[in-house]
């Protein structure tokens, strides 16, 4: 619902409240119960949240990064820039443009922000920008990639720089991903930036489905044009979702990988991939090819219900630098 995952609500309940996020979890279940799951779990949790009077979206305002939840809008936020990726530049059927891509950081801890203006990202051509540069930023909006939380700036987003009477202490943080390591049969339900080490013992066929070139996200056909919500018409591209078997040795869990995680994996490009389904023959070969094949991945657990089991979504492919796995969007 709006964007926001259920963690985040229970999250965002805890910190308002301090109620713990078990006795949480249980008032949502018990919500759920009540209106004999005419609502999802997410729903239930907004109730509970309003009933506690929580606001899961804060009213527009300077917020600080951890309070930042997926499909907020209208954000305003003083930030510091920890690292700067550069400046990329993409093609699609339809448009040609650049993306930069940042880390930037405050007090309580750092977040990707992505400029896709490019009035905002000539500030950082003409290194008006750079590494410690103080931001004052209005009217972002937060999106979630991969299970994490990532800052959007657009042409209706305003940036002052190094703003006068302004300072910022920001949070001392490894600019690598905080992750966890843990072995496959030690995973819980709701784990996320988990890394584990694996082998993939089985890989199924490449599925592909219709994205928006610009922001990744499925679009829906509607009276003969692909419309995506972030960018209207688009001319759609092709992404892949790769399936496999991954055994670490104490157990084997089914794993998705979408996009580029996907092409990292089978070491193919999309376009590749899609039209190798013309060709069984081959496909079957790179697919052989890929079994036995050692990974170390960061991971989000998710529970399919209906088939009780647990299965993990690839975040990251994790190699000895993890930090440049962040420029990938």
């Amino acid at each position: 619902m709006f964007g926001v995952s259920y963690q985040d609500i229970i999250k965002r309940i805890n910190q308002e409240t301090n109620i713990s996020s078990e006795e949480i979890e249980l008032k949502v279940k018990e919500k759920l119960s009540k209106m004999s799951d005419l609502v999802t779990k997410e729903g239930a949790a907004h109730i509970v949240a309003h009933e506690l009077g929580v606001k899961i979206f804060q009213p527009v305002g300077k917020l600080t990064i951890d309070k930042l939840i997926a499909g907020m809008n209208s954000v305003n936020l003083l930030c510091k820039v920890v690292k700067l990726f550069g400046v990329r530049e993409f093609k699609t059927e339809k448009r040609q443009g650049k993306v930069a891509n940042l880390l930037v950081g405050d007090e309580t801890g750092i977040i990707k922000l992505v400029m896709w203006d490019t009035n905002q990202i000539k500030l950082i051509e003409d290194s008006q920008i750079k590494e410690n540069t103080i931001l004052k930023i209005k009217n972002g909006y937060i999106k979630e990639n991969n299970g994490f939380k990532e800052f959007h700036l657009g042409n209706r987003s305003q940036i002052t720089i190094n703003p006068e009477n302004e300072t910022l202490n920001v949070k001392e943080v490894q600019l690598q991903q905080e992750f966890f390591k843990k072995q496959i049969k030690d995973l819980g339900d709701n784990d996320v930036n988990v890394s584990v080490f694996g082998t993939i013992t089985q890989i199924f066929e490449p599925r592909f489905y219709e994205a928006c070139p610009e922001c990744n996200k499925k679009v829906r056909l509607y009276d003969g044009k692909f419309i995506c919500d972030a960018h209207g018409s688009v001319q759609e591209k092709l992404v892949p979702i790769l399936n496999f078997i991954f055994d670490d040795g104490t157990e084997s869990i089914r794993t998705t990988a979408f996009r580029n995680q996907a092409e990292q994996i089978i070491e193919k490009s999309s376009k590749e991939l899609y039209e190798l389904r013309q060709f069984p023959e081959k496909l079957e070969e790179i697919k052989n090819k890929i079994i036995g094949k050692q990974i170390n991945i960061l991971v989000k657990v998710n529970k399919n219900e209906m088939f009780g089991r647990k299965e993990l979504n690839v975040q990251r492919i994790l190699d000895s630098n993890v930090i440049e796995e962040m420029q990938i969007s």
